[in-house]
C-alpha cells in the first residue's frame, strides 16, 4: 500500500469553511457540513479521469440534519424530502461520484469510535487505486447533553494504492 495522495480540513481563521468552489453554486447551496468537509478533500486527491472507488468513513454522518429533520417531524408532522436525501450516510460519496462522473462503487461506513480505522481497512482491503475520505461535523447543541463529548469538524481524504 502506499499514499499517493493527501488532503485534510480543519477549521481555521484562514479556511472557515471548507473549499468547494469547484461546485456550480447549485450544488454548493445544497451541501450539508458533512459533504461540504468530505468534498472539499476528496476533490483534491481525487485522480481526475480515472474511476475507482472511494470508502466514505464517518462516525456520525449527518448528525445535523438528522436532528433537523426530527425537530421537523416533531413541531410540523412532516419531513422534507430534500432534506431527507442529504440525511443518510452514503450521501457524500454519492455526491463525489455525481461530480467527478465516476461509476465506480463506494462504500460508507459507520462504526462507532473506530469508523476511521475501520474505513480505512476497507480501503486498503481493495485492489489498485481507492479513495479513502473521513469527515465528521460539529458536535450539533442539541445532542451534546445526550453525547457527554465535543467533537471538532475536520475531514481528510487520501488517495491510496494497494498494488504499489
Amino acid at each position: 500500500m502506499k499514499v499517493l495522495a493527501k488532503a485534510e480540513w480543519r477549521p481555521s481563521a484562514e479556511c472557515p469553511k471548507p473549499d468547494v468552489s469547484f461546485l456550480p453554486p447549485m450544488e454548493r447551496r445544497r451541501l450539508t457540513a458533512v459533504e461540504r468537509a468530505a468534498l472539499s478533500v476528496a476533490w483534491r486527491v481525487y485522480p481526475k479521469g480515472e474511476q475507482v472507488p472511494v470508502v466514505f468513513a464517518s462516525r456520525w454522518g449527518e448528525i445535523g440534519n438528522t436532528a433537523k429533520l426530527m425537530r421537523q417531524f416533531h413541531d410540523e408532522g412532516e419531513m422534507s424530502p430534500a432534506g431527507f436525501a442529504n440525511s443518510v450516510h452514503n450521501a457524500a460519496p454519492g455526491h463525489l461520484s455525481i461530480a467527478v462522473g465516476d461509476k465506480a462503487p463506494y462504500t460508507a461506513i459507520a462504526a462507532g469510535g473506530r469508523s476511521r480505522e475501520m474505513g480505512l481497512l476497507e480501503a486498503t482491503s481493495m485492489r489498485g487505486k481507492v479513495v479513502f475520505v473521513y469527515a465528521e461535523e460539529e458536535t450539533p447543541e442539541f445532542y451534546r447533553p445526550w453525547i457527554g463529548l465535543e467533537w471538532g469538524a475536520c475531514a481528510e481524504a487520501m488517495l491510496i494504492d494497494n498494488d504499489a
